[in-house]
């Protein structure tokens, strides 16, 4: 989980989304690629917790936001929902396999032991 956006920031503010994106970009370049001719396809942005603020949403549109602004076409993108994905990547051809997770992540009950006869006297 990565938040990249500051509540009281607008997206020039926002170094840490910047910086993780330029450390992407520059380990690309250091590996033979050349910055004009990077293309992206982004995935992720799920809600996998209920009741807490939606990072996910916000990631991607720093996402999109960062990547038009770096003029990085994005061939296609797949964000929010509630369950996981699983992200196959072939580079050489630029196909994505996408599978969206059917299991949600359930939070234990916890298990409350039935009462027994005694003296309510506890040891620890």
């Amino acid at each position: 989980m990565l938040l990249t956006v500051r509540r009281d920031a607008d997206l020039t503010d926002n170094l840490v989304g910047v910086n993780a994106m330029e450390v992407l970009i520059n380990e690309l370049i250091k590996a033979g690629a050349r910055r004009e001719s990077l293309r992206a396809k982004a995935f992720g942005g799920a809600r996998m917790v209920d009741g807490l603020s939606d990072i996910g949403e916000s990631n991607a549109q720093f996402t999109l936001e960062f990547l038009a602004r770096e003029g990085i076409v994005c061939d296609g993108h797949s964000f929010g929902g509630t369950n996981a994905r699983n992200v196959r990547f072939w580079p050489a051809t630029g196909r994505v396999l996408q599978r969206i997770s059917s299991d949600r992540i359930v939070e234990p009950k916890p298990i409350v032991p039935a009462h027994q006869e005694g003296n309510d006297l506890e040891l620890f």
